[in-house]
């Protein structure tokens, strides 16, 4: 019996080019009907790429075989075509312990900021209104879809710490599908703490995507025991 990691391993390398969650999706339930849970896929889809720093702490011991393509479709890593792989952590023991701590800190802080706009959205535009929040797309998840005062909606999306170009396709991914299936054109947010020169330059080559900054403030009281 084939594993999941197998069953879609051997789907990719049967396929010319990049392929798609959904084309991946069909295949699973055609050869292997009501073998996994579609949760199931979506966590090896998540585990077995390559150029997912998280994959390596969050599941350290699945085969990384997939890259993912900033349109969010797939397709076989290969080192000359993709380059050496950067994304894997050269870490071990108690090192290994306090990156998977760390990336769990940064997960609950992305989660938490999401929290604050989804309750506070006033504090990013006067009259944006929330639609819904982890909205679920063919090629991901909106962390926020907001509408503006002018009735136009707004994809936001939150990464802690410095913004990658990664970043950018992924918003861009999204204002693209949403302009595609509603016929309409959307409005991108981009948060972050900061937005490096490059990634500035790239940000400034899709229209109607502004980058905004968080900032966090500590306060301290003392605790009476």
């Amino acid at each position: 019996m084939s594993t999941m990691v197998q069953a879609v391993r051997a789907y990719v390398e049967s396929v010319e080019g990049a392929v798609t969650t959904e084309q991946i999706k069909r295949y699973i339930n055609a050869e292997f009907p009501g073998q996994w849970k579609e949760s199931t896929l979506q966590a090896h889809l998540y585990a077995c790429v390559v150029n997912n720093p998280k994959a390596y702490v969050h599941h350290p011991y699945i085969e990384k075989f997939l890259y993912r393509n900033t349109d969010g479709t797939f397709e076989l890593y290969s080192e000359q075509v993709h380059g050496p792989n950067e994304w894997a952590p050269d870490i071990s023991g108690d090192e290994a312990s306090d990156v998977s701590e760390l990336v769990e800190t940064s997960i609950s802080l992305e989660r938490d900021i999401e929290d604050h706009l989804v309750h506070h959205l006033e504090t990013i535009e006067v009259g944006m209104e929330l639609v819904g929040r982890q909205i679920k797309t063919d090629i991901g998840r909106i962390d926020i879809l907001a509408i503006d005062s002018r009735g136009l909606r707004v994809i936001i999306e939150i990464k802690v710490g410095d913004a990658k170009d990664s970043a950018i396709g992924q918003i861009a991914r999204y204002l693209g599908w949403y302009t595609k299936t509603e016929g309409n054109p959307a409005r991108g947010i981009l948060i972050a703490s900061n937005f490096p020169e490059g990634v500035q330059y790239a940000a400034a080559a899709i229209p109607n995507l502004t980058l905004m900054s968080y900032r966090i403030h500590f306060s301290f009281e003392t605790v009476k025991v």
